[in-house]
């Protein structure tokens, strides 16, 4: 049977990936909600695969195998989300610190260096058909890690080309994001939410005062 012939064609969620990049879609998906508590779409294995496919970290076919080990080896996959919202602390403080100009603090940087050290023991280099050598993880797809083993990559993207440095905080809700504009004078995580929001408040206390 051919796992991919009904495979959905499909726009990742909107709002799943407003940060720009795959580490910030990860630390934003808890967020504050407008009464001031917190969101947290990720609550268990499933819905960390689930937004991993909704947000295009992971394919259609690896979604399938990671459904599959979730279901063969359900007490291995509870850990390795324990693991991954671990993690997703670490993310969180390390980014709002670097965005916030504070100082990280050295036990962030000693868990950070412990995922990555951990990420890195599935990499591998390996000449292409076009003689270039490139970087690649090696058998990792059934790994139930792989979600997290992703993520980690993608925040050693922006701490090693300097994108870093572009992430601003959106005041509305907390969302980190990549400020791509021209200009670099973005403000909100997202014009059609958040930016489309606050429009409306500012508009609706004009309103009243007059």
């Amino acid at each position: 049977m051919n796992r991919t012939a009904n495979r959905p064609r499909r726009k990742p969620a909107a709002r799943l990936t407003d940060g720009g990049n795959h580490a910030l879609n990860f630390i934003n998906s808890c967020k504050k909600d407008r009464k001031g508590g917190f969101i947290d779409l990720l609550t268990n294995y499933e819905s960390l695969v689930n937004w991993a496919h909704q947000s295009n970290l992971v394919d259609w076919d690896t979604y399938l195998r990671l459904q599959h080990e979730l279901y063969c080896n359900p007490a291995e996959a509870a850990l390795c989300y324990a693991v991954a919202r671990g993690a997703r602390n670490t993310l969180d403080e390390l980014f709002n610190d670097l965005v916030a100009g504070r100082e990280v603090h050295p036990l962030i940087i000693t868990r950070f260096n412990d995922q990555y050290a951990d990420m890195c023991q599935h990499l591998r280099y390996q000449p292409g058909n076009d003689g270039i050598i490139r970087q690649y993880f090696f058998d990792i797809e059934e790994n139930l890690n792989l979600p997290l083993y992703l993520i980690i990559a993608q925040a050693t993207r922006l701490l090693d080309t300097g994108l870093w440095r572009q992430i601003k905080k959106c005041p509305a809700c907390g969302s980190l994001f990549i400020d791509t504009s021209r200009a670099h004078n973005r403000t909100w995580c997202s014009p059609k939410t958040c930016g489309s929001i606050k429009k409306s408040q500012r508009y609706y206390k004009l309103r009243k005062v007059a």
